[in-house]
């Protein structure tokens, strides 16, 4: 199992959707973005999206959690 060093939460819950940039103890030039949605107690992750920098993931999380309050 992979341990997580961070996981940052960028946009919270919104219409019940989330986005979070996790990044991987195990294999330090990845920075995944990943989102899910929220019903009651469970999540379902629908997409994840991986970067090899931590400034092109969060541009790219940035865009979508644009994209999500329009």
């Amino acid at each position: 199992m992979t341990g997580f060093t961070t996981i940052d939460q960028i946009l919270s819950e919104t219409n019940g959707r989330c986005i979070e940039l996790v990044h991987y103890a195990d294999d330090p030039c990845v920075w995944v973005i990943r989102e899910s949605k929220k019903f009651l107690w469970f999540r379902w992750h629908s997409s994840a999206v991986w970067f090899f920098t931590k400034q092109q993931a969060m541009e790219f999380a940035l865009h979508r959690s644009k994209e999500q309050h329009s």
